[in-house]
């Protein structure tokens, strides 16, 4: 009987030191996600069928990273745990990514890059209360050269 009670004991201790874990960041409990949908844009065109990661910038770093699968016309929502579910409030990079980093798979984006549509990394706040319906404007590096406007803008 003692053996019994003793084998019970250390395996709910195991189960309190192992834990069900969390699935935050760091395994703790998830943080609380906020709506970010939107359209991008590459020169004023809807910029579609790419991956784009939001990275968590400065203070916000112990956040997990989000992402978005852009669709054809260029929407997306963002997804930090499950489809859709959102992101994190703070501030993030946003890098828009190519098939390598499991974003594109239109050859004719995957060119674009090659033939100087070459996309930089920028910044985006989230608050509190989400975002919803934003344009996400990129500039490809030929349209900055005949006076385009600013990245992510």
């Amino acid at each position: 009987m003692f053996r019994k009670l003793c084998a019970v004991a250390v395996l709910l201790s195991l189960f309190g030191v192992i834990g069900c874990g969390g699935g935050g960041a760091e395994g703790g409990a998830k943080a609380k996600t906020v709506p970010f949908t939107g359209k991008l844009t590459l020169d004023g065109k809807p910029y579609g069928k790419v991956k784009v990661q939001f990275i968590p910038v400065g203070s916000d770093q112990g956040v997990r990273t989000s992402s978005a699968e852009v669709k054809d016309d260029g929407t997306f929502s963002a997804t930090t745990y499950v489809t859709g579910d959102g992101i994190v409030p703070g501030k993030y990079t946003v890098r828009v990514g190519s098939e390598g980093d499991g974003g594109s798979t239109d050859p004719a984006a995957m060119m674009a890059a090659v033939s100087g549509a070459s996309i930089e990394a920028f910044t985006v706040d989230i608050p509190a209360e989400g975002l919803s319906d934003v344009e996400l404007k990129l500039t490809s590096s030929k349209a900055k050269a005949k006076g385009g406007g600013m990245l992510g803008q």
